[in-house]
């Protein structure tokens, strides 16, 4: 029995690993400013305690964190395509926000924080593929490099402080609940264009490859790592394969049973060609293995985008 907080707890990623926590007997707490509403979650909602405030306002998150054991740290103001624009308020918003919750969990006598960063951007364009922990990091945007920059604040504050941690590097997670008219999530964002007889938007010539997760997948991953209790503070999670754009519309096509025409446009020079992540570190400590393939996933991503009717 641990008592979490989930700062992003009405997120994507966040509201599933509520449910996750809340079924094996945790006690969460989720904060946030949940401008959108919870109407992407499916919260046990009488066994999650939910508090609504700022995470840059040091009172609020103070109020949050109080008695917590274990924060989980899913907040994020900008994504890889929006910090481009405005890399000063990544900076003032991601980092010098993350360093000073770190600041009130210590002062909170907080025993751990989880922090979900990007497997997606951390290294770059490296050659290797699959690509391990140990390989040397070249983020190639701003949100990549605030995510490189709060990795390391958090092994500051366990070295000097003793404050635990772990980082989970993500890959390309995707599934229900993810926003489909977003700007971050390929997956759910060309089902709905197809959804609505739509043109998906390829940056690039679609041969760029990513690797996807399923979002139940991702989370029993990070369930895993915490139950077995591993001395290791930071893995890999993803599929630990490779499928490219124009892959994943072929795919569609198949699922959907309707025709995915892109438009193809000019990337500019901002997206990475490959990225595959090598898991094999997350299989070893704990044993987990991906269980759904990029066609089930996209399947189950596509019911769920009918099912409720999303715009």
């Amino acid at each position: 029995m641990m008592n979490c907080l989930i700062l992003g707890g009405g997120g994507f990623i966040g509201s599933h690993l509520a449910d996750a926590l809340v079924e094996r007997g945790c006690s969460v707490r989720i904060f946030g400013d949940f401008k959108s509403g919870l109407r992407k979650t499916e919260l046990i909602s009488d066994k999650i305690q939910i508090i609504k405030g700022d995470f840059l306002n040091p009172s609020d998150l103070t109020s949050a964190i109080k008695d917590i054991d274990c924060i989980f740290h899913y907040i994020s103001t900008t994504n890889p395509a929006s910090s481009f624009d405005s890399p000063v308020y990544d900076i003032e918003t991601n980092i010098i926000g993350s360093v000073k919750m770190m600041e009130i969990a210590l002062k909170s006598g907080v025993n751990k924080i989880v922090f979900p960063s990007t497997g997606g951007t951390i290294y770059g364009n490296v050659q290797k593929s699959p690509i391990s922990e140990n390989e040397p990091l070249n983020p190639q945007n701003p949100y990549a490099i605030s995510k490189m920059t709060i990795e390391q604040y958090l092994n500051y504050f366990y070295t000097h402080y003793g404050m635990d941690y772990l980082i989970l590097r993500y890959s390309n997670p995707y599934g229900e609940r993810q926003n489909p008219s977003g700007n971050q999530g390929v997956i759910p964002i060309f089902l709905n264009k197809i959804r609505h007889n739509e043109s998906p938007v390829v940056y690039g010539d679609g041969n760029s490859v990513r690797d996807y997760i399923y979002i139940n997948d991702a989370i029993e991953a990070t369930i895993s790592v915490l139950e077995h209790k591993t001395q290791e503070k930071l893995f890999n999670i993803g599929s630990g394969t490779g499928t490219s754009l124009n892959q994943l519309l072929m795919i569609m096509s198949s699922v959907t049973g309707k025709r995915a025409t892109p438009v193809y446009k000019e990337d500019g020079g901002r997206y990475i060609n490959r990225i595959i992540l090598d898991i094999s570190k997350i299989r070893k400590e704990t044993g987990w293995q991906p269980k759904t393939n990029i066609s089930e996933g996209i399947a189950r991503t596509w019911k769920w985008l009918n099912q409720r009717n999303i715009d």
